[in-house]
């Protein structure tokens, strides 16, 4: 596997965090489609089957430790809570 380049890595996550929260204001078929394209990109970045194995290996390749991942990111599914936290 090519390990990628941390920017395109970055990226990635912020299309797939974009995608996300669009989805979840207003999901159309085009708000899934785009969370399932930032989703398989992330996994292919990673080299991972699943979302939550590919931001967890994305986390570790940009050298960010997972007691500082932001809140609620690695529990995806149905019964993720999306609502914004406030600090």
């Amino acid at each position: 596997m090519l390990t990628p380049v941390p920017q395109d890595l970055r990226i990635a996550l912020a299309r797939y965090a974009d995608a996300r929260i669009e989805d979840a204001r207003r999901s159309t078929g085009a708000t899934a489609q785009a969370v399932e394209d930032a989703t398989y990109t992330l996994c292919v970045m990673t080299g991972t089957r699943e979302i939550s194995q590919a931001l967890s290996v994305a986390d570790s390749m940009l050298g960010v430790d997972p007691a500082e991942a932001p809140a609620g990111r690695l529990h995806t599914g149905p019964q993720q809570d999306d609502r914004l936290q406030t600090a």
